[in-house]
């Protein structure tokens, strides 16, 4: 299963190498293979989780079978924060998408590193501040703006800056769980796409002839006034 989010600061960009590596020290690093459980939904063991090495996926299953994609957690990023600051349970699944390593710190121990050490926290509410704008954005589209659309957003979301045209690897089944919705729906609405000539639609690819034609849809179609400020 492929995962599409663009690239944004994870813990070990915002704190020292040298706090990094104390975090690092204190939990004990664990190896998992492709497709394996690293935590259930409803798990109560409280403790930071980092993202050493691969890359780990984060979902929910429902009683009808349904599935959502929430999150893509790359090296550097954390998990299980609920669980230290909020006492609250673990809100989804998580695997290992290929092979990965995890380093857990209990609560004992990070605490002891937290109260030590002041970048942890700043790090940490900077960290939960990205990912409450990169929530609110995407809430905000689901809300205003149609499939068309998020599909283009997302697929753009994996292009480098300053890239003419792309090639990116993943499926329509891939997209569909991303975004919540059927395959049916994700398909129909690529197909639109498709007739614009803004994407090709391959096996397992979807080409993009023009970054920048696609760009151009989305823009035109994510109208908002900007914000000014107030005057005193």
């Amino acid at each position: 299963m492929k995962v599409l989010r663009p690239p944004t600061r994870t813990l070990r960009d915002l704190l020292p190498t040298a706090t990094m590596d104390r975090l690092l020290a204190a939990g004990s690093a664990r190896k998992y293979a492709d497709g394996q459980i690293v935590q259930e939904r409803g798990d109560t063991n409280a403790g930071l989780a980092i993202v050493v090495a691969g890359q780990v996926i984060a979902g929910n299953v429902g009683l009808d079978g349904s599935f959502v994609i929430s999150a893509l957690l790359r090296p550097g990023e954390t998990f299980g924060e609920y669980t230290l600051f909020a006492g609250l349970p673990r809100s989804h699944t998580l695997w290992s998408q290929g092979p990965s390593e995890i380093t857990f710190i209990k609560a004992k121990p990070f605490a002891r590193l937290f109260d030590a050490d002041p970048a942890i926290a700043r790090g940490l509410l900077t960290l939960t501040l990205l990912r409450n704008h990169e929530m609110m954005e995407f809430m905000d589209a689901q809300r205003r703006l149609s499939l068309q659309v998020r599909l283009a957003r997302l697929l753009l979301a994996s292009v480098e800056p300053g890239t003419a045209s792309a090639s990116v690897e993943c499926r329509q089944e891939d997209l569909a769980f991303m975004l919540g919705v059927s395959r049916v729906a994700a398909g129909k609405a690529l197909k639109k796409i498709q007739a614009a000539g803004l994407v090709r639609l391959g096996y397992g690819r979807i080409e993009i002839p023009s970054v920048q034609r696609l760009k151009t849809m989305v823009r035109d179609a994510d109208l908002l006034t900007l914000p000014t400020a107030s005057a005193e």
